[in-house]
């Protein structure tokens, strides 16, 4: 069973609960943080940027039993500068984090009360979808098992054993 911290268990007592996800993505040279509100939001020492509902985080599931697992995260309303961009990211097997956060409805800038873990992995797969309004990227992010099936690239020569 999940154990959830002091913050959490207060906050979600409280008569008004304001929840937000939180996502981490560590790009190579450009680690990306973004939470499902509007405007900035500081928490842990970083600043983390609004999405609002231009983005979409797909079913995170828990397991009892030790299991392989994914989440898809998409963003909408990408201008095809910014998709080129995201083209040239570099993200395969880099580490991936999401975070279910209760806010203080209290506070104007929505200070984090608890913040959970949910989901730690890499980012696995990047799939496109261009449109001419507006495109759209959904990344794949697998937790630790789910890189385990992935190739390696190495080849059953004499070379790559030695290697290993």
């Amino acid at each position: 069973m999940r154990q959830l911290s002091p913050g959490t268990l207060s906050a979600i007592a409280a008569d008004t609960v304001v929840p937000a996800l939180m996502i981490h993505l560590d790009f190579a040279g450009d680690p990306f943080r973004a939470w499902s509100g509007l405007g900035p939001l500081d928490w842990n020492g970083h600043t983390w940027q609004g999405v609002g509902d231009l983005g979409e985080v797909g079913g995170i599931e828990e397991y009892s039993e030790i299991r392989a697992g994914t989440v898809d995260l998409r963003l909408n309303q990408i201008p095809g500068t910014a998709l080129a961009d995201a083209l040239s990211l570099v993200y395969k097997r880099r580490a991936a984090e999401i975070y279910l956060a209760f806010l203080d409805p209290t506070e104007a800038s929505f200070e984090p009360l608890g913040v959970e873990l949910l989901f730690r992995g890499t980012m696995d797969t990047l799939k496109l979808d261009r449109r001419p309004a507006a495109s759209s990227f959904t990344l794949t992010l697998a937790n630790e098992l789910a890189r385990l099936r992935d190739s390696w690239g190495l080849l059953y020569t004499h070379a790559d054993q030695q290697r290993l």
